[in-house]
């Protein structure tokens, strides 16, 4: 098998370990994350292939891939590391509000990893509600291994059925879920068949009409679709929340000064005070 090996130069300030630690997806199939390099499989067209990044300078990146398609790679990277985000605006806000977390953002922090389509990040996030992390762990693994080592897409979802998800990747309810949310989204037309959002019409309104999606979910998923505005309070927000003298019931007004930011201030306060979770 031959390996490709190119070069990918960044215009923004990017770290990559700060990226993939951001949350705990690096930690779910089909990644692998060593500490310097990440790896997963990758969908290209029909065929699967392996992607392997890692840091070689402050404005470069280098990938290594089974692909013979060097610009597919290129652009699921891009996606997985949010590579495209410009954080001027939000920086600004940093520069007032708070100096560590602007430091942080010049250092290259503030993005979070996501998967290769908006459907994986959704499904994963399903695979959070009501569990331990260890169960979640282990029933992205068991969608990974249905998926052949990818991460199966929506079409793949239908044809696996709830009755299976349930009994061979340990769903439980969330079987339902999934099954169901992949059947309207699918009806909707709000994603395409590989699983990525159509257009604009995916809003966290639009989510949290989805039957089983509720306010986490949605608040999560748009947070890895970069609209940072709600914050999606799930038990280890509302500890953190109490910690810091917060109710919960009113955790989007204790961070109403970072504005359409809420989430991310949130969370990168989190980081620079070093109490961030990523899921251990």
């Amino acid at each position: 098998m031959t390996t490709q090996t190119f070069a990918l130069d960044l215009r923004q300030p990017f770290n990559l370990r700060m990226t993939v630690e951001s949350h705990g997806w690096c930690q779910l199939a089909p990644w692998h994350w060593d500490g310097e390099r990440l790896e997963r499989t990758v969908r290209i067209g029909e065929n699967a292939a392996w992607a392997r990044v890692h840091q070689h300078s402050e404005d470069q990146l280098v990938i290594e891939t089974s692909s013979s398609s060097t610009a597919a790679v290129s652009e699921s990277v891009a996606r997985w590391l949010q590579l495209d985000w410009d954080p001027s605006e939000f920086l600004a806000l940093c520069d007032r509000n708070d100096p560590d977390i602007a430091r942080f953002i010049r250092s290259g922090g503030g993005r979070f990893l996501r998967g290769d389509t908006f459907f994986e990040d959704l499904i994963k996030t399903v695979c959070t509600i009501n569990t331990t992390w260890k169960q979640t762990k282990s029933m992205v693994a068991s969608l990974v291994a249905l998926g052949d080592g990818l991460f199966p897409e929506p079409e793949e979802i239908q044809r696996i059925g709830p009755e299976r998800l349930a009994d061979e990747c340990k769903l439980g309810f969330r079987a339902r879920t999934v099954d169901t949310v992949t059947d309207q989204l699918l009806q909707d037309q709000a994603i395409q068949t590989d699983g990525s959002a159509h257009g604009d019409m995916v809003d966290y309104d639009y989510l949290i009409s989805l039957k089983g999606i509720g306010p986490y979910a949605a608040s999560h998923t748009m947070m890895l679709m970069r609209n940072f505005e709600t914050l999606p309070v799930d038990s280890e927000v509302s500890a953190y929340l109490r910690q810091q003298g917060f109710d919960p019931k009113y955790a989007q007004s204790a961070f109403q000064h970072w504005g359409k930011y809420r989430f991310l201030g949130y969370k990168l306060k989190r980081i620079v005070d070093k109490a961030n979770w990523i899921g251990d």
